[in-house]
């Protein structure tokens, strides 16, 4: 018996469908998008072929609905009380730097002048990785590099 599959939204980018396609499938549905690769190469023709089409199986079709019906009306979205651990990088910030001198945190960093950086780029063919960042204290006038 060949599986039959239901179209239950289009969308005329690829982007937006697989962003529903994933929320579908972290549910366990599993989905299809038809015409994804002829809308993503030539992007006119998405009116012409009827823009991408999210496809689940018929026995899926009333929970997908259900679903997509909850994202599109935007309470398809995780619960705020859920327990949800944030990834390591959104956890920890830049620590604030400080003056070893005086201990002030009004601190700033210095550039480096855009035309050495430019020359040494070029010259390179990479950005120079010998740069290190340079800060100055804006209460006491102390300039250091910083250390790793």
């Amino acid at each position: 018996m060949a599986l039959r599959l239901v179209t239950i939204a289009t969308f005329n980018q690829p982007t937006e469908a697989h962003i529903l396609k994933g929320r579908l499938e972290s549910e366990g549905i599993p989905c299809y998008l038809g015409d994804e690769h002829i809308v993503g190469a030539h992007p006119f023709y998405s009116v012409a072929v009827g823009g991408v089409k999210l496809q689940v199986a018929e026995q899926h079709e009333a929970e997908a609905r259900h679903l997509v019906e909850l994202v599109q009306s935007g309470r398809g979205h995780l619960d705020p009380d859920d327990d949800i651990e944030l990834a390591p990088f959104m956890q920890e910030h830049e620590p604030q730097t400080c003056c070893p001198i005086c201990d002030s945190e009004h601190v700033q960093e210095e550039n480096y002048s855009k035309t050495v950086f430019s020359f040494v780029y070029l010259l390179l063919g990479f950005p120079p990785p010998f740069f290190k960042r340079k800060y100055k204290c804006s209460a006491c006038g102390y300039a250091w590099k910083q250390k790793k």
